[in-house]
């Protein structure tokens, strides 16, 4: 068991594509609160927490599992630069790796675990017996938590079938580069559109999910009714210009969580400059709670709807790549608290 008890929530193989050029066991890492800069950090202590994913190992190995058949295929890509066909097994496992690495990490946990103990602490608020509990000194949180987020997310998976994967390539002279919560998200629909609710979730429409594959590729995850990405058959291949890097390594920053990481092309001006923009930022993530006025129910019984939204980064996403499609300029807003890919969702939750 005890060569199981370090347990990555970022992959080696994945970090190993921006390891430094005369080893695959070291990668430059910033550290996000301070810029200190450690120009040759061992690889294999990044990104991991001991039993992070518990001890019974159950997760641990079968994410080992996934992680060996996806390791193949994007080695392929990375060496190739071309995506697998379209709707093919290997197209969607691609596409389940990316999203399993977008809720597994350290990140999504501590906001998992800091949404609870939010809500929790809005409705017990609300009731008399809890007036004079002591909220400062008590945090509710999931020992489990990071089951709980693959539960939902696994469960999530039939609504996120309409995403569309392409590869976009980067053949400028400077990098992409990657963190700790690699994956980004972002809505440039609904923020064209100063829509004042969640953007990020996984139903919403317009939803963008970037994944910086390797210092020259970038997996985009993206709602092909609200986005053209290059020609309905290009799948790999579309240009990035460095003023797309510039947008994207800010983005990086912003959602790291404690730890940036590039090869040793990228220079430490480079690095420090892009942290500092993203701290320009940083204070726009906020977890929103408002709660309803009770509703009586025919027992005499009283509940109370508390409702939440993580407030989005925006930054003004522009990408050279990404155009707003026909119907995403004509699309007329539901004045929902949501705004869905998928309206039948909305009918289903009524």
């Amino acid at each position: 068991m005890a060569n199981k008890k370090k347990q990555h929530y970022v992959p080696k193989f994945y970090l190993r594509y921006f390891s430094l050029n005369d080893s695959t066991k070291i990668i430059k890492l910033c550290l996000k609160d301070t810029g200190r800069i450690i120009h040759k950090a061992n690889l294999e202590g990044q990104a991991q927490e001991d039993y992070f994913y518990g001890k019974d190992l159950e997760r641990e190995e079968w994410f080992g599992t996934i992680e060996n058949q996806s390791s193949l295929i994007l080695n392929r890509v990375v060496q190739t630069k071309e995506l697998p066909k379209d709707k093919s097994d290997n197209y969607y496992l691609i596409w389940l790796f990316i999203l399993l690495q977008a809720y597994r990490t350290k990140s999504n946990v501590e906001d998992f675990n800091h949404m609870i103990d939010t809500i929790m602490k809005t409705a017990m608020k609300l009731e008399p017996q809890f007036k004079n509990f002591d909220y400062d000194t008590h945090f509710f949180a999931y020992e489990d938590a990071i089951e709980k987020k693959l539960d939902l997310l696994l469960n999530s998976l039939p609504m996120m079938m309409d995403m569309q994967i392409k590869l976009i390539r980067n053949t400028t002279s400077n990098e992409l580069i990657t963190s700790d919560n690699p994956i980004s998200k972002y809505n440039l629909f609904l923020e064209s559109r100063k829509f004042p609710f969640g953007h990020n979730g996984m139903a919403s429409k317009g939803l963008q999910i970037f994944y910086p594959l390797a210092p020259d590729l970038l997996l985009i995850m993206y709602d092909p009714k609200v986005y053209k990405i290059g020609n309905k058959k290009q799948f790999s291949n579309i240009p990035m210009n460095e003023k797309d890097i510039e947008y994207l390594n800010i983005l990086t920053c912003l959602y790291a969580n404690k730890s940036i990481y590039s090869t040793d092309n990228v220079t430490d001006f480079q690095l420090e400059q892009w942290v500092k923009e993203s701290n320009i930022y940083k204070e726009q993530k906020k977890l929103e709670v408002k709660h309803f006025d009770p509703i009586q129910s025919e027992d005499d019984a009283e509940s109370v709807i508390v409702q939440h939204h993580q407030t989005p980064y925006m930054i003004k996403l522009t990408l050279s790549f990404v155009k707003q499609t026909q119907h995403a300029k004509s699309y007329k807003m539901s004045g929902y608290y949501a705004e869905f890919r998928d309206e039948r969702i909305r009918n289903r939750e009524q």
